[in-house]
């Protein structure tokens, strides 16, 4: 290992780069060091002759920019509540819901969805297939 060509180290950088991206908690931390990643392997495997590793990492250099430059956009269009660090609710398909903990409770009209116990969440299924089995957050059992 005392002969390392600057190659090697092109190659262990890279490698290390891949390794920092699954330590990251943020996204956006995570697309940066992703692009810095693909980067760096890029020139290993054009000085290396290794043509797959070059391919795979000319494709996914533009899905990492693209998708940085979504997250930058997202949040740049963040409403003033959302950039003081308090949650908008969420719509799907026109149903209003709030994220609590690991469930999501359906929320017409009833405030206070974060009320309920843990237990509670559980045994009501939120976020089953079956349609039926969703309860109002504000009615009683």
């Amino acid at each position: 290992m005392r002969d390392l060509s600057v190659t090697d180290g092109i190659g262990f950088v890279a490698a290390a780069l891949v390794l920092a991206t699954f330590c990251m908690r943020s996204m956006t931390a995570l697309r940066w060091v992703a692009l810095a990643s693909n980067l760096a392997f890029i020139a290993y495997a054009y000085l290396e002759n290794l043509a797959p590793v070059l391919l795979l990492h000319a494709l996914l250099l533009p899905v990492n920019a693209c998708r940085l430059a979504q997250l930058c956009n997202a949040q740049a269009r963040r409403e003033p509540s959302e950039k003081r660090g308090e949650r908008a609710p969420a719509t799907v398909n026109g149903s209003l819901f709030r994220r609590s903990a690991t469930v999501l409770c359906r929320m017409p009209d009833s405030p206070g969805c974060n009320a309920h116990t843990s237990a509670a969440r559980a045994q009501w299924s939120c976020g089953s297939r079956n349609r039926s089995r969703f309860r109002n957050c504000g009615e009683e059992r």
